[in-house]
């Protein structure tokens, strides 16, 4: 049987809880290869035929050991580390421009001499230009529809998903969530939010922020869930949003999408892409333009329609049959 090393820097755990993660890995064992799974140096085994890789940095470690061992690489540029990314209103650089200069140093080695690159949305296909002008395979990420689908529940929540880790919460736009709840108060004082990130307990500025606005008794706080419980939680939700200043891609939005809850979005990023006509496009710098879009879907204008055609669209655009196909074409491509 062949053999794949499947490599991410970000840790076995995260590896086997990330659906990104969980669908190559899938993939390469549809595909009939013994996957080993590494997420460090002392992991990558020498004797495989194939090494794949996610993120840009982070690949410089199996490139080392596929070009020792004269065997392929792809690798995923599947985050900001390969944009030039700058915040839209502070202008606080990111990504690439805030990287360390040895991590700047190994993602354009990578991006040089992986065999082949794989970017998972068409902006990033774009933005990863100013980097490396070589071609570039765009294979969208794939949601498990068989996982994420609509189970009828009671939808009560409005919910984000997003920590506080201060570059997160400023990506995500945490500050603008928060800040457009007391808006949707005024109309629906029952209503209720939910957050899924970090414990809200270690950060006494957000805690304080909370109470200011006085919605303390309207936010409800969940962290240390498994990808498994996500799909139940967006089917306990009238209307699931995510307001960043720029993505990839957009797992959360496109698995939200597939149980047919309607979400609301920015207008940055992949999120266009992955959306298309099927959300609420908000300013994710403005509360009251979030509250808005929020009132919008509660009071069901669009909800339900938008609802139903979400999830036909992820169906359609990003299955895993498509990205299984367009793996395996890069592998028959490399080997010959």
């Amino acid at each position: 049987m062949k053999r794949a090393c499947f490599f991410s820097s970000e840790g076995l755990q995260n590896i086997n809880r990330q659906q990104y993660s969980i669908q190559d890995i899938n993939i390469l064992k549809d595909l009939g290869y013994e996957v080993i799974i590494a997420s460090k140096i002392s992991e990558i085994p020498w004797n495989v035929d194939l090494y794949f890789s996610w993120w840009g940095a982070g690949s410089i470690l199996p490139l080392i050991f596929a070009k020792l061992t004269n065997k392929p690489i792809i690798v995923v540029a599947g985050g900001n580390e390969v944009l030039f990314y700058k915040d839209s209103v502070t202008q606080k650089v990111a990504g690439y421009l805030d990287s360390a200069w040895y991590k700047k140093i190994a993602v354009r080695i990578v991006l040089k001499y992986a065999d082949e690159l794989i970017v998972v949305s068409k902006f990033m296909e774009r933005e990863i230009k100013q980097l490396t002008l070589r071609s570039v395979n765009l294979a969208y990420n794939s949601i498990d529809v068989d996982k994420f689908y609509n189970t009828n529940n009671k939808r009560k929540y409005i919910s984000s998903i997003f920590n506080f880790d201060q570059r997160v919460y400023s990506l995500k736009r945490g500050d603008v969530f928060l800040r457009a709840i007391p808006h949707v108060l005024k109309n629906y004082p029952k209503q209720k939010f939910l957050i899924i990130g970090s414990d809200i307990e270690k950060h006494p500025n957000i805690k304080l922020l909370i109470d200011d606005l006085n919605i303390k008794h309207a936010v409800i706080f969940v962290t240390k869930i498994s990808n498994n419980e996500i799909s139940s939680w967006f089917n306990q939700s009238v209307v699931y949003v995510q307001i960043s200043d720029t993505e990839t891609f957009g797992v959360a939005v496109a698995e939200a999408m597939s149980t047919q809850t309607p979400v609301v979005v920015s207008k940055r990023g992949a999120l266009p892409e992955i959306v298309g006509d099927c959300g609420e496009y908000v300013d994710h710098n403005n509360p009251e333009s979030v509250s808005v879009g929020i009132i919008k879907m509660i009071k069901n204008e669009s909800g339900y329609i938008l609802g139903e055609r979400s999830r036909d669209r992820i169906i359609k655009k990003f299955s895993y049959t498509q990205r299984k196909k367009i793996v395996e074409k890069i592998i028959n491509k490399i080997n010959g």
